[in-house]
């Protein structure tokens, strides 16, 4: 199909609205471009004019495919319930007619959000279900796929040797049957990791590779996540302009594809590095707005972050009760996701206040 523009709106395009003939696979065609170009909102309207356009849906396997590529267009807008409706949808569809892998890449997504909302039990038992599955159906980036996810879960709980495990025999697998969109995003992980302990050169290099194939990939997300962990890694090294730089082009790329998770990540960075340059009231207001968007798309990880930054903002201020406040809301959300190392730092923080 040629190169179409597309409204931000949500809406079909004027010469697209006559489609009673158009097939399901011009619609997902229609819908895939208008995802790349980050115009949600006409993806999602495609999806829905596709499904309509399937003769028989109890009986096509297209449908768990469309409802499966709704949710992770509702989850990239930080819709998470919406996101998981349409998961569940997608599993039963594909259940209804024994479709295996349909069954198991809703199941490996369904894990996702669980892992996002904390339910780290959950999540771990949905992800080994869907490997499991994954394996029998010899499906070789599925599998990948949720090696990468169960190397993120690790990483949340703290087991740094089972995330860097499962991360390097991802990045095997997909280097072996040249995936490039998925080795970017395992190279996007392994970035995040090595920053946290502390390898920046490491991780400036998994970040470089990982944003040219998201470039050569057309993967939006993928280049918003490197901009956004690239904040992260220069913050850790003090390198504030280039911090700044990064959090500016990641809420540009954001708010284009109307990402809300990556938008209050890329705020939280913003208000870190106003924080570090004693502009407090700056910093006070990037964190409440950060704070809002989490709260919105139920990221519990990301808002137990924001708490925790606006306790150290405080500690800068003087406030000790109002840093303990937010400190202890901070523990309890990383309590809740199992976060242990995060747990444990803040447990520390905690004692040397109170002391």
């Amino acid at each position: 199909m040629s190169t179409v523009n597309l409204r931000a709106d949500g809406d079909v395009p004027d010469r697209w609205q006559d489609g009673a003939d158009r097939s399901p696979e011009a619609w997902l065609e229609i819908a895939r471009q208008a995802e790349r170009e980050g115009e949600t909102g006409t993806a999602l309207n495609a999806y829905e004019r596709a499904l309509g356009a399937i003769a028989d849906p109890d009986r096509d396997s297209r449908v768990a495919s469309i409802l499966r590529y709704m949710g992770s267009a509702f989850r990239e807008r930080g819709e998470t319930d919406r996101a998981e409706r349409r998961y569940r949808e997608s599993y039963a569809a594909a259940e209804r007619i024994d479709d295996q892998e349909g069954m198991a890449q809703a199941l490996n997504w369904l894990a996702v959000i669980a892992m996002g909302r904390g339910f780290l039990t959950e999540a771990k038992v949905t992800f080994e279900r869907a490997r499991r599955m994954s394996h029998q159906i010899g499906n070789e980036r599925l599998a990948g796929a949720i090696q990468q996810n169960l190397g993120i879960l690790a990483n949340i709980r703290g087991d740094l040797d089972a995330a860097i495990a499962h991360y390097r025999e991802a990045l095997a697998l997909f280097r072996s049957i040249h995936d490039e969109w998925m080795l970017g995003l395992v190279l996007n992980n392994l970035g995040l990791l090595s920053t946290d302990v502390g390898e920046f050169e490491e991780a400036g290099k998994a970040y470089a590779e990982a944003w040219d194939l998201a470039r050569r990939t057309g993967n939006g997300m993928l280049e918003n996540s490197v901009e956004v962990n690239r904040a992260e890694l220069w913050i850790a090294q003090r390198d504030w302009d280039r911090a700044f730089g990064a959090c500016e082009r990641a809420c540009e790329l954001a708010r284009r594809r109307n990402d809300r998770q990556r938008e209050a990540e890329a705020l939280k960075f913003k208000g870190v590095i106003l924080r570090e340059q004693d502009d407090p009231a700056g910093a006070r207001r990037h964190f409440g707005e950060a704070e809002a968007l989490a709260a919105g798309s139920d990221d519990r990880l990301l808002m137990g972050e924001i708490a925790r930054e606006q306790g150290e903002l405080c500690v800068r201020e003087g406030s000790t009760q109002d840093a303990l406040r937010a400190f202890s809301r901070a523990l309890d959300l990383f309590q809740a996701l199992g976060a242990r190392i995060d747990c444990q730092r803040l447990r520390n923080r905690i004692e040397q206040l109170a002391a």
